[in-house]
């Protein structure tokens, strides 16, 4: 597993999400998405975790829950708060 810490991040919420690339990485985006959920529970302005559940989404064909986690993500790293 590739480690990068993340400034201002829970570690724990930075090992949910490693475990949910390396999930999501096998092919088995079920999986990721339930750490991905897990991180963005501890932390909440994780824009990257969002990002990534966006792509697990996407390849689940749940184009629309995708979509928000995309817009979320985006709303997080710009600092504008979501409409």
């Amino acid at each position: 597993m590739r480690w990068l810490y993340a400034k201002g991040i829970p570690i724990e919420a930075q090992f949910l999400y490693q475990k949910a690339l390396d999930m999501s990485h096998k092919g088995r985006d079920e999986v990721a998405l339930r750490y991905f959920r897990q991180a963005v529970i501890i932390a909440p302005g994780y824009a990257t975790a969002f990002f990534e559940m966006g792509n697990c989404l996407a390849r689940l064909g749940r184009y629309e829950e995708a979509r928000e986690k995309y817009e979320k993500a985006t709303h997080i790293g710009s600092g504008v708060p979501p409409p």
